[in-house]
């Protein structure tokens, strides 16, 4: 009785098809010397390392280098082809071509002599660990539908205002609601939702929450925490941000009117779009997030979630079977506090600590004038202090493109041209 050995099959092009057309676009742009040569390149790259097959240009989107440009092309080359069922039946005949030629190269080289394996260069600790951290950051993470669970992270170090007492309580309540959590250091909110599979891999749901008592409000408001916390949770990839504001007591003597507190909170939600969520007390925001846990499971159970980086996030829809979300890690890193900043982005941190400067005004400002050196070479241009004072007067800003102003104009000047 012959003995029966077991072969591994692993396919090595699921998107055949894809590939073949961004392999012919990427020819044309290399002839061409087209810019698209390099994102074509890269979403050739991606295609090629995804393990499943994609039934058209829009599930494309969450694979790196993948914009909204390309995956249309993608769809509307499938257009051309005489019916979309064509197009997929032939990439399973290549599936199938792929698995013959895999089948026979191995009986071919089962009676060839393995080589010795060299001996391999031996790394230092530091290389091995510079390694596996690029391994694990260009890793494809696939969870499958009832291969993972749904977490929620709570931050241990919550903003100014909160204490071990207000962490034990937050603790307390969600216990007895029966909500599954962690308690972890966050570098961006104060909660909000992971997906883990068995392999410890942690994609991040496209929900945060940052938690506001009105007194804390009032604080950070005065600060320059507000804005600073609003800019980066705008950056962090996350795509629904929800200011979770609690009231306190009677909500007087908070350290600002209430009137002030209401606007900045409207400014947030227009602006900044935002969701706004207010309670009555701390066990109420905590039943919220139970409600929010139990909402996200019943979504997200049945999907199929993919790793991608921050810049190829798209929104996505609630009948979208596969869902592109950002790595734990992934944002942890990129929102810590001390993350390396470019001189555009500290630009604006300069700015917003200016009375009355909103985020808003100060975009549209580096818009114009990306560094401070750029600004204050044009300050330096102008022929009369008046003009360099009137310098940024009617740059347009928002939805509505109103000016800057004299009043902020002049403060900005005041503050770069002024010698301490």
């Amino acid at each position: 009785m012959s003995s029966l050995q077991r072969l591994e099959i692993k396919l090595q092009r699921p998107n055949a098809i894809f590939e073949s057309w961004l392999e012919k676009w990427l020819l044309e742009a290399e002839r061409k010397d087209s810019r698209s040569k390099y994102k074509l390149r890269e979403a050739l790259e991606a295609l090629k390392m995804y393990p499943l097959p994609l039934a058209s240009g829009r599930e494309c989107a969450i694979l790196r280098g993948f914009g909204s440009t390309l995956c249309n092309l993608i769809d509307e080359e499938m257009r051309q082809q005489r019916e979309k069922a064509q197009t997929i039946n032939l990439n399973s005949s290549l599936y199938e071509q792929d698995i013959k030629e895999v089948v026979e190269t191995v009986k071919k080289s089962k009676t060839k002599t393995v080589p010795a394996k060299e001996k391999p260069t031996k790394l230092t600790k530091k290389q091995q660990k510079a390694l596996e951290e690029e391994e694990e950051r260009v890793k494809q993470v696939t969870m499958s539908p009832g291969c993972f669970r749904i977490v929620l992270i709570v931050d241990t170090q919550e903003t100014n205002g909160k204490n071990k007492k207000t962490l034990d309580q937050t603790r307390g309540y969600l216990e007895s609601l029966h909500v599954e959590y962690e308690v972890r250091r966050l570098t961006v909110g104060d909660f909000l939702w992971i997906a883990r599979d068995s392999e410890g891999n942690e994609l991040v749901l496209p929900y945060i929450v940052e938690r506001k008592r009105m007194d804390d409000l009032a604080s950070s408001i005065r600060d320059g925490r507000f804005r600073e916390q609003k800019h980066r949770l705008k950056h962090s990839g996350i795509q629904h941000v929800i200011y979770l504001v609690e009231d306190y007591g009677d909500n007087e003597h908070i350290g600002l009117p209430l009137e002030n507190l209401k606007q900045a909170l409207s400014n947030t939600l227009i602006h900044s779009q935002f969701c706004i969520k207010r309670t009555e007390n701390h066990r109420r925001s905590m039943m919220y997030l139970q409600g929010m846990s139990q909402m996200l499971i019943r979504v997200y159970k049945d999907k199929v979630l993919l790793s991608c980086d921050k810049e190829d996030i798209q929104p996505h829809k609630p009948t979208q079977r596969m869902i592109g979300l950002l790595k734990f890690k992934s944002l942890y890193e990129d929102s810590a506090r001390n993350a390396l900043l470019t001189v555009r982005e500290v630009f604006v941190q300069q700015l917003l600590q200016l009375h009355s400067l909103s985020l808003e005004k100060a975009m549209a400002i580096v818009e114009v004038y990306p560094t401070p050196r750029c600004l204050i070479d044009a300050y330096e241009n102008c022929i009369t202090a008046d003009e360099a004072k009137n310098l940024l007067t009617n740059i347009r800003y928002g939805q509505l493109e109103r000016p800057v102003g004299e009043k902020i104009s002049q403060t900005i000047y005041d503050f770069y041209r002024s010698e301490f």
